[in-house]
């Protein structure tokens, strides 16, 4: 794999990031088509899929190791879960916070930089990003643990406790804008968001 192929795909991901979750920046946030379009019926799906299939295309073309396919496959395949999340309103905001685009070109360009470097004009702007999304990442981890309390909050758990903490915690529901989900299913797509927060924003410390 030539390296000018290699920096060719890495400016590719770099543009989907862009497009997808750095269109508007708030604060230490961003956003981009995949949160925006997700408003519009179909247009968000046709996008959210179309910018996966590409960011996997580079990862395949650029010479992508298996594991950096597998874990981009496994962010892209997450965003698109959390978008049927089966209570509307929830699952538009998930998109909104969940940058599964993002985190897969990143996780493209660490792989290309690996064997090949960041790409001359880049480096500087690349180091000073990695350390913003750090902090970025500590804000997100930090509001998803508040949602993770304010589920327990919401929900039916404290009227059961005479069943038991475990037993209460399986019998809760949630009630959101007229639905209902269950409290284990609402912390556990919570702690799973949290886990992967982790791990990602332990990336660009490795560096």
């Amino acid at each position: 794999m030539s390296r000018d192929r290699a920096h060719s795909a890495w400016k590719s991901a770099e543009t989907v990031k862009k497009l997808s979750d750095r269109v508007i920046g708030i604060g230490p946030f961003s956003v981009g088509l995949d949160g925006i379009l997700t408003w519009i019926p179909g247009a968000g799906i046709v996008y959210s899929a179309g910018a996966s299939a590409y960011l996997l295309y580079l990862a395949l073309n650029s010479g992508a190791g298996f594991g950096t396919v597998a874990r981009m496959a496994g962010y892209l395949g997450l965003d698109m879960l959390l978008s049927d999340f089966p209570i509307p309103g929830v699952a538009d905001l998930f998109d909104l916070l969940w940058q599964g685009h993002l985190m897969a070109a990143n996780a493209l360009q660490k792989d290309i930089e690996g064997r090949h470097g960041v790409p001359a004009e880049h480096v500087a702007r690349v180091d000073k990003e990695r350390r913003k999304r750090g902090r970025g990442l500590g804000w997100l981890g930090m509001l998803l643990l508040i949602a993770l309390g304010a589920a327990f909050w919401l929900s039916d758990f404290w009227a059961t406790r005479q069943l038991g903490w475990w037993e209460a915690f399986k019998a809760a529901d949630v009630e959101l804008a007229g639905y209902t989900a269950g409290l284990p299913l609402v912390a556990g797509v919570v702690l799973a968001l949290m886990f992967l927060v982790n791990i990602v924003n332990r990336a660009p410390r490795r560096a």
